[in-house]
């Protein structure tokens, strides 16, 4: 055996625990004053400084020897090995020539200069590495408190290479150089290890005037796609005695290659109070092949504000809905929904909200030359328990429409066509009075055409000339889906300004706008402006947003940007004296301080059924202090009540490579006149880098064989 040969050897005793490999390559380089090989004996001596690479891993010993014959490694002095940014070094290492077995002292490790590991003395025994008074951290060794953040002491360390598992004996938890807690005994497990069960994060809360929570999750893997987090939150009173106070929060999580589904499921126990409030909410969406989606999501819970609060008497209340979605069905460009849907509450005075809905629908898309033709039908039944005079306990809708759109230039013009026919026929059934069941037919026919100018340098003119016709229309239809009203600047361009089908926008208007996009001054404009004429006053639409003349409010919508700063405002302006009825803004700054900011102004007058103003303002500002701290404020503000606060948080943040450390402080001012009350809590977390020693992360071949 030749020299060189001997000298690979040893370069693939460090890099491998089982397997040695005799063969040389042109990428070792080798630097020694004195290599002897003593064919006698069949030992090899390697003198001081020796110097090898290969595969990008460099090794420096002091001096060595291999002994074939007694199975014998030994290096007198110091060893080092490193590759990129991992650096493994010590002193005195002796074992077997496989290193199945050996011994070292003065060990440190460094992977990818980000953990760091000191010991006293390291042992090898097969399968097992045993560390002796270590030290271990994942911080900086110069940190925040010119030291790491955090770090762990520890007498014995037991590391079970196949498993990837840590047991720690006597350890002491040191914040900067101080130790703040004792554990006896801890097990973990690296990143290259299956998941395991165990203890999370914990973290603890504190209601002023209240009791103390202390959270401490535990973790559970089902299998390799599934896994159970349970949140236990227990409270300590002022005695630090137990109270009968307790929430359990349960997670349950399935992630594979269709989709996700997540189950969550809360139960609260207040004290003195013998209900047990729970409620479970689960959501999924998988998808199935390339065309076909199942989602479903849903809530139940016997008690309606359970996931926010405890009702002193539990209300029974589910919400589901699970949906079926096909594309392509029959033809390229359609689509198939079927969807069930169901809100149910034992509420006595509530048994009108209990619909259960099934519902299909489908829609096909066929282009054409400048179009595109567009046909679907939508039936839909509504079920209640109990009926009213006004709202039936089952209906039955159905709903065709057919759509063509066409679209052509002319000079500096685009014009869009579209020619809209529908057609609803409902069934209306009465469980407390069939006197009252009845039906109703409704056929609607509606032409538009959309002119908008090419865009120059500033602006672009806009006009839609909106022509609704009622066919047929027996005026037996009862509102159940057209509730919700808005207005604003899309909405305006929109054919049916309702949302749903049973009321419909009956009447013939212009909609007129200017819209602009241009730069000034290093800064983004646009502002768009729009305002209709109907040619009747007495619509449909024009009695919910309270207009009783031909012209519309003005409608006004922009957005300024530059650089860190983004401004938008959308506004309702009275057609008469400019006064604003609704008001909406939002401001973003990210220098300085990055702001936030949300206002939402209406007026009663706005829309018929709005009974009072309302205004409200969230904001949020953040500022890093330091590149170690962090504040952030945010707030809620009924601007109505004297800017009382809805609910204001206080995030105060201390972190850095290795930990993070919440300080939070929130103050909720809502009242449900149940167990919903003003609280003010002050939490804390403090987050530590996952403790993975040599199974943080696999990437070097220093010390395992992969």
């Amino acid at each position: 055996m030749n020299k060189k040969n001997l000298i690979i050897f040893l370069i693939f005793i460090f890099l491998f625990k089982q397997v040695i490999r005799l063969n040389a390559n042109d990428d070792t380089y080798i630097n020694s004053n004195n290599i002897i090989y003593d064919q006698e004996k069949n030992i090899v001596e390697l003198a001081d400084n020796t110097k090898i690479n290969t595969n990008d891993v460099n090794i420096l010993i002091d001096r060595g020897i291999i002994d074939y014959t007694n199975d014998q490694f030994e290096v007198f002095g110091n060893f080092y090995l490193y590759e990129k940014l991992n650096i493994l070094s010590g002193t005195d290492l002796s074992g077997d020539t496989k290193l199945n077995n050996f011994s070292a002292n003065k060990v440190s490790y460094i992977y990818n200069n980000d953990l760091k590991i000191d010991s006293q003395k390291l042992l090898k025994d097969t399968e097992k590495l045993i560390f002796y008074d270590n030290f271990l951290t994942p911080c900086e060794l110069e940190g925040f408190f010119d030291c790491p953040t955090w770090s762990l002491r520890i007498d014995e360390t037991h590391y079970e290479i196949e498993k990837d598992k840590f047991t720690h004996f006597d350890s002491f938890l040191q914040i900067a150089d101080y130790k703040i807690f004792y554990l006896p005994y801890f097990t973990h497990y690296g990143v290259k290890a299956d998941r395991q069960k165990g203890f999370l994060t914990p973290s603890i809360e504190y209601s002023i005037g209240g009791d103390l929570g202390i959270i401490s999750p535990y973790y559970i893997p089902l299998n390799e796609s599934s896994d159970i987090t349970f949140n236990p939150k227990v409270y300590l009173n002022e005695n630090l005695e137990f109270s009968e106070k307790y929430e359990l929060n349960s997670v349950i999580r399935n992630k594979s290659a269709g989709g996700d589904t997540a189950i969550v499921i809360d139960n609260i126990k207040n004290s003195g109070n013998s209900n047990l409030n729970s409620s479970l909410k689960f959501e999924t969406k998988q998808i199935l092949d390339i065309d076909k989606v199942l989602s479903a999501r849903g809530l139940f819970t016997n008690s309606i504000s359970a996931t926010r609060s405890i009702n002193n008497e539990p209300i029974t209340f589910e919400d589901i809905y699970l949906r079926f979605e096909n594309y392509n069905i029959i033809s390229e460009n359609d689509y198939f929904k079927t969807e069930i849907s169901s809100v149910e509450s034992f509420e006595t005075t509530n048994n009108r909200d209990i619909p259960i809905s099934p519902n299909i629908s489908y829609l096909n898309k066929a282009n054409i030359k400048n179009g595109f033709l567009i046909n679907g039908f939508d039936f839909t039944i509504l079920k209640s328990d109990e009926s009213t005079n006004l709202k039936p306990s089952e209906s039955l809708k159905l709903d065709l429409n057919n759509e063509l759109n066409k679209s052509n230039f002319f000079k500096n013009y685009i014009f869009y066509h579209k020619i809209n026919f529908s057609n609803s026929y409902d069934e209306y059934y009465f469980n407390k009075d069939s006197n009252l069941n009845n039906s109703s037919f409704k056929s609607f026919f509606s032409f538009s055409t959309d002119i908008q100018g090419i865009k120059s340098s500033y602006l672009s003119p806009r006009i839609k000339f909106i022509l609704p016709m009622q066919i047929i229309d027996n005026k037996n239809s009862i509102n159940e889906d057209s509730n919700s009203v808005t207005f604003n600047y899309i909405n305006q361009f929109s054919e049916n300004r309702f949302f749903g089908n049973d009321l419909l926008d009956n009447i013939p208007r212009v909609v007129y706008a200017i819209e602009n996009d241009f730069d000034l001054f290093d800064q983004n404009i646009e502002l768009n402006v729009n305002q209709s004429y109907s040619l009747n006053s007495n619509g449909n639409y024009n009695d919910y947003i309270n207009q009783d003349t031909n012209l519309s409010d003005i409608v006004i919508d922009a957005k300024i940007s530059k650089n860190n700063l983004i401004f938008k405002i959308d506004t309702r302006l009275n057609q008469k004296d400019l006064s604003h009825k609704e008001m909406n803004y939002f401001i973003s700054i990210q220098e300085p301080l990055n702001i936030n900011l949300n206002y939402h102004e209406t007026k009663k007058d706005a829309f018929k059924n709005l009974s009072n103003d309302t205004q409200a303002l969230d904001f949020q500002i953040q500022k890093s202090i330091t590149k170690n701290i962090n504040l952030e404020y945010s707030n809620s503000l009924d601007v109505k009540n004297n800017y009382d606060p809805y609910k204001s948080k206080i995030i105060f943040s201390i972190f850095d490579e290795c930990s993070k450390l919440d300080l939070t402080y929130s103050n909720t001012r809502f009242n449900d006149n149940f167990n919903t009350q003003p609280g003010e809590t002050i939490s804390f977390t403090f987050y530590m880098d996952y403790l993975g020693f040599f199974g943080y992360e696999q990437s070097t071949n220093l010390f395992i064989d992969e």
